[in-house]
C-alpha cells in the first residue's frame, strides 16, 4: 500500500462473476487503488470456494462487504 500523507483510496467494486470481480480489481490497482471493498451481495456464487478463491486470488488488501437490501427478500 502506497502511503499518499494520510490518504488512501479505496476503489468499491461490484460486479456479477468472481471473474469480472478479478479483472475490475487489477484495473483499479493500474489507475492507483490502495485498496479496494469486494462488493459481495452483488456477484452471483454458484458455491461458498468461488468467494474463498476471490479472496485468495486479491491482488489488493481488500473489504468484504455484503450490503443487504431489502427489495432482494421481494
Amino acid at each position: 500500500m502506497a502511503w499518499r500523507g494520510s490518504l488512501l483510496v479505496c476503489s468499491p467494486l461490484e460486479c456479477e462473476s468472481p471473474g469480472e470481480m478479478l479483472t475490475s480489481m487489477e484495473k483499479a490497482k493500474a489507475e492507483g487503488a490502495d485498496l479496494v471493498e469486494l462488493r459481495i451481495d452483488s456477484v452471483s456464487f454458484s458455491h461458498f470456494s468461488m468467494a474463498e478463491m476471490l479472496i485468495k486470488k486479491r491482488t489488493l488488501p481488500s473489504i468484504v462487504s455484503y450490503r443487504f437490501s431489502p427489495t432482494a427478500l421481494n
